[in-house]
């Protein structure tokens, strides 16, 4: 067995596959056009672990070479659409693995062939526990089943988690630790397995003849998204180009094949618009004048109320005033008849006093 052995008790088991660096390519391609380079590096740096999560995700190696030449050619797709502004990275062909596998049945799963040979170290009820692993991973919601297949099954720390699907690894480690209470629920696996669970990562690889084929098609995918898209930009040249030539002919048509009767019935039509609009201004102006004039009128009636009702009350207030005055100078005269009667008999008493006195001043 040349693959590195860890201790975990008294067991020895083989360590975690190395996680494949996303700058390492595994062919070289000496007919790959220049545009398609920089997807075809997304393909080399992310095609090793997202095969294998497909392979644990359908338990089939066959069904799994499908479906990572299908996600990797939709992706593509979408990458070069122009309503696509996204980031190619894992996560989007983790999302895209769901919506595919709609499309198609889940065929023979090879696990006992492929899966449970790598775990030769494992005793065979140790095997056979292993065996229903799927099962109960694949009956866990779609975000456990994820995050467990990313970790046991393939052998990504926490923080490449978190890198992958976005998250903190707080919040990764969290949500790792209630799916995997949930898994060990519905698969009641031997006690001994519980803590072999990290050792469990299987990386299946591509063959070369696999591998050739998805890059080739990948190349021609691109290859003619580029040059449909280039058929677009012709095509929508030349109906921009004859839309101009079919509404210049148009016009010069009726420039040239129009005659000149035709322009002076136009002219007579624009004159005849021409009265017709300043006869209704007249009507407006006229209108607004009229309007202008009751307005006034109104305003004049309002004023003239108004003047009659103070002249009213002027009237009332001086009648009452001139009652007054006329009561006033009946007292006056009044008093001045008293006066008169008065001043009479004053005038008779000093006649009658002055005689008394001379004869007085005549006795003496």
């Amino acid at each position: 067995m040349n693959e590195p052995l860890a201790t975990i008790g008294s067991a020895a088991i083989p360590a975690s596959p190395a996680i494949p660096s996303a700058n390492q390519k595994a062919i070289d391609l000496a007919v790959i056009k220049k545009g398609a380079k920089d997807y075809l590096d997304f393909l080399d740096g992310t095609k090793e672990v997202f095969f294998g999560y497909l392979y644990h995700r359908t338990g089939s190696i066959t069904l799994a070479t499908t479906l990572l030449s299908e996600i990797f050619l939709d992706v593509l797709s979408r990458a070069m659409s122009l309503w696509w502004f996204g980031t190619l990275s894992l996560k989007v062909l983790l999302d895209a693995t769901e919506h595919v596998l709609t499309k198609h049945e889940m065929g023979q799963a090879d696990l006992d062939n492929v899966y449970l040979p790598t775990l030769a170290w494992l005793s065979p009820e140790e095997r056979t526990s292993v065996a229903t692993l799927h099962d109960a991973l694949w009956t866990l919601p779609r975000a456990a089943a994820q995050l467990l297949t990313l970790s046991i099954l393939l052998g990504l720390p926490d923080d490449k988690i978190a890198g992958v699907l976005r998250q903190s690894q707080t919040t990764v480690s969290e949500n790792l630790k209630t799916a995997r209470e949930l898994l060990l629920e519905r698969w009641h696996p031997l006690p001994s397995l519980v803590d072999k669970l990290p050792s469990l990562a299987f990386l299946p690889s591509l063959d070369l003849q696999g591998e050739t084929k998805l890059r080739f098609s990948v190349v021609e995918k691109y290859n003619s998204l580029r040059f449909r898209r280039y058929q677009w930009v012709i095509i929508a040249g030349l109906f921009a180009v004859m839309s101009n030539v079919v509404v210049a002919g148009v016009i010069a048509f009726a420039v040239i094949v129009t005659p000149p009767t035709s322009l002076r019935s136009v002219r007579t039509q624009v004159a005849s618009l021409d009265a017709l609009v300043l006869e209704r201004q007249m009507s407006l102006s006229h209108a607004n004048n009229a309007i202008l004039s009751t307005i006034r009128e109104t305003q004049g009636i309002a004023a003239y109320d108004a003047t009659r009702r103070l002249t009213s009350v002027g009237l009332g207030v001086a009648l009452e005033a001139l009652k007054a005055e006329q009561k006033q100078e009946t007292q006056i005269n009044r008093m001045q008849e008293l006066l008169k009667r008065a001043q009479t008999a004053m005038e008779r008493i000093e006649n009658e006093i002055v005689a008394v006195v001379r004869k007085m001043v005549g006795w003496m």
